[in-house]
């Protein structure tokens, strides 16, 4: 029997990619409403009052990053249990992770969706439980690359497969 061991994540790409753009939304958006406001009949405040259209024009790029969102994702697969959590980072912090944990015999069948205009594709599983009702459980991953996709691919199969 070969040992299966996989463990992928993107944590160190997705905290810098979060950092950015909450740097990024401070400079553009916050900083100049907050010079108007603070500082109105300066050199600076004058110059914002007139562009203040630029800070405007920067709030679709940030609202589409919270509407796509930027998930961290950690799967772990090893001989006997595969164990997948997924988690938005900015709106994760209100509410629970997208966590599963299954044995190898539950797995039926996966799949990799591209997520148009998006950073994030999509893991779909094809699991089957105890009394033998099929359900669908999907992951969202920002930034899987394709080597990386195609590891998780070759695992599964491998599972899949009973070649383990």
């Amino acid at each position: 029997m070969n040992r299966l061991n996989l463990n992928c994540n993107n944590k160190n790409i997705a905290l810098l990619l979060t950092g950015i753009i909450i740097i990024f939304a401070f400079i553009t958006i916050f900083m100049p409403l907050m010079l108007v406001r603070l500082i109105p009949q300066s050199g600076v405040g004058n110059y914002f009052i007139e562009h203040l259209y630029i800070a405007y024009s920067f709030i679709p790029i940030v609202l589409y990053f919270i509407y796509t969102g930027i998930f961290y994702y950690q799967i772990k697969i090893d001989s006997y249990i595969i164990n997948i959590r997924s988690q938005r980072i900015l709106s994760g912090i209100f509410k629970s992770s997208n966590y599963f944990d299954i044995s190898h015999p539950m797995l039926v069948g996966f799949s990799f969706f591209n997520r148009p205009f998006s950073f994030n594709k999509t893991l779909m599983l094809k699991i089957q439980t105890d009394r033998g009702k099929a359900i669908a459980k999907r992951f969202d991953l920002t930034f899987l690359s394709k080597e990386e996709e195609n590891k998780i691919s070759k695992v599964l199969q491998r599972i899949i497969a009973k070649k383990i």
